[in-house]
């Protein structure tokens, strides 16, 4: 294996492995806030339905559970006042769940808190490391969405 070929495999696995330690970060952000990282990922999910809502199908499908189990934690979710459910209009047997003004703060909350958490780690580095890392992962996602689009057409 050529040296290059060796360094885009630990590039590739330290970039994994810090995105495992940006979700830890954001673990600790989330309970701060008396919420599971699963929760949290049901309170994404509604939120990606936008201002019409989103059904449980999808909130299950985001969260990679059944659709039984979405139902629990958007029951558990609205236990908090955290999301809302309405009848769905579509379909009158089914419903939509949007979150709640307190749960969307909530969500803004972590989240701002999840990156403040992140950004002190990176604090303490030289100042050009930080701007290479950041040309260097921007030029590495540039070249995935390109590989993406080649992938389609």
């Amino acid at each position: 294996m050529s040296d290059r070929s060796e360094l885009a495999l630990q590039l590739t696995d330290a970039v994994a492995a810090a995105q495992q330690a940006v979700q830890r970060t954001g673990d600790r952000a989330f309970r701060t806030f008396g919420l599971s990282h699963r929760a949290h990922a049901a309170l994404a999910a509604v939120d990606q339905g936008g201002p019409d809502g989103a059904r449980p199908s999808d909130v299950a499908r985001a969260m990679g559970v059944s659709r039984a189990a979405a139902t629990t934690f958007i029951q558990r979710l609205e236990a908090k006042g955290l999301v809302e459910t309405n009848t769905d209009p579509d379909d009158d047997r089914g419903v939509r769940v949007t979150l709640s003004r307190h749960g969307l703060e909530v969500l803004l909350r972590v989240g701002q808190l999840e990156r403040r958490l992140a950004a002190r780690h990176i604090e303490g580095m030289p100042a050009s490391a930080i701007a290479r890392a950041v040309h260097l992962l921007q030029e590495f996602r540039s070249r995935l969405e390109q590989k993406q689009l080649e992938v389609v057409r």
